[in-house]
């Protein structure tokens, strides 16, 4: 198996992992946001990792807040995921904002409006 295909899996076993911690171990009151982390890039090295997440809110504040307590839980994600997937080293976490969900949300809310149609789940907008 090359190296490339191996990384892809390593990076989405991480993403997978990482999403896990942060709903079940993190627990700091400024997560105010729905999280998805929605790529993991480990650097060949694996001492540095970018992950990027969406948050999402319909206050930016909360948004904001948010990735500023997942940056100040990198070290703690970072360690608890090295320890679970038995990583050699615990690499450096960088978050970095997506605005995927922010931006399907407002695909929904687009083609509500044109079509008329309530159908769209309006719960998944908060």
């Amino acid at each position: 198996m090359s190296s490339k295909i191996r990384m892809q899996r390593l990076n989405r076993t991480i993403m997978k992992e990482i999403s896990q911690v942060i709903s079940t171990e993190v627990k700091d009151p400024r997560l105010l946001s729905l999280i998805s982390v929605v790529n993991v890039d480990l650097s060949p090295d694996m001492h540095n990792m970018k992950v990027e997440v969406s948050v999402y809110s319909r206050n930016e504040v909360h948004n904001i807040k948010s990735l500023e307590a997942l940056s100040n839980a990198a070290g703690f994600i970072s360690s608890l995921v090295s320890k679970n997937l038995r990583l050699k080293h615990a690499p450096n976490i960088e978050f970095k904002r997506s605005h995927l969900i922010e931006d399907t949300a407002r695909i929904q809310k687009a083609i509500k409006e044109m079509t008329g149609d309530d159908s769209v789940d309006e719960s998944q907008d908060q």
